[in-house]
């Protein structure tokens, strides 16, 4: 009886041991960061410019939204003395890529469970650039109609997010209470005219006896979801 309770002992022991060792394996070949799976070798370039980070988390890795607020999700792995912070701002210089390494698998604080790119930003390169990568990315996601639609709104608009392409997010205005600014769930894109520039909570008014007439339709991803939102322009 005691030989085969030994035996048994020994069994479970092996077992705990066996996964002991492969979970510390995991672990060493991750940086020690649970839910980061990292290639065998270094993976393509990202065409992304810019980051902003909206959370630092373990080992001094942080979530960040590429490009725009707006933009994919993922997760940067810092180089040597480099550190992060909340709503931090990342603009790549000419000769830097951001380089996909692996994966981060995290949950959001909705109990989502979400897998991105885990990145390094690389020195020394530059990615090849096509004449018209300006003209794409600055039209990218937008469709113009052929003549103006119907009014959407009257009212006026608060600037959420200002876009690369010099183009603007916005709310509608629902009502102004003692000076705080209460928007309701329209959102808009106001595009750039020449001679203006949009900035992050500003008041763009509707012109007396015009209205927000939607004239096309912007498509963008936020957080992992695909929008569509109305283009306006006050006629």
């Amino acid at each position: 009886m005691k030989k085969w309770l030994v035996y048994l002992l020994g069994i479970i022991t092996g077992v705990i041991l066996t996964f002991a060792f492969a979970f510390y394996v995991n672990l060493s070949n991750n940086s020690g960061i649970v839910g980061l799976e990292m290639f065998e070798e270094p993976g393509d370039y990202m065409e992304y410019s810019q980051f902003e980070v909206f959370q630092v988390v373990e080992s001094g890795c942080a979530l960040a939204h590429a490009d725009d607020s707006f933009g994919a999700i993922v997760f940067i792995i810092p180089n040597e003395n480099q550190q992060f912070y909340d709503e931090q701002k990342i603009v790549l210089k000419k000769d830097q890529c951001a380089q996909r390494v692996g994966t981060y698998k995290y949950s959001t604080k909705m109990e989502i469970e979400k897998t991105v790119p885990a990145i390094r930003i690389v020195d020394g390169v530059e990615l090849p650039k096509s004449n018209n990568s300006a003209s794409n990315n600055k039209n990218a996601g937008k469709t113009l109609f052929d003549k103006p639609g119907d009014c959407v709104s009257r009212k006026n608009f608060e600037v959420q997010e200002v876009l690369e392409s010099g183009d603007a997010i916005a709310l509608e205005i629902r009502e102004t209470i003692s000076g705080h600014v209460l928007t309701s769930d329209l959102e808009v894109l106001i595009l750039a005219q020449e001679g203006s520039n949009f900035y992050n909570k500003q008041i763009v008014k509707a012109p007396q006896g015009k209205c927000a007439r939607q004239i096309g339709n912007y498509k963008y991803q936020e957080y992992g979801n695909t929008k569509v939102i109305p283009i306006i322009a006050f006629k």
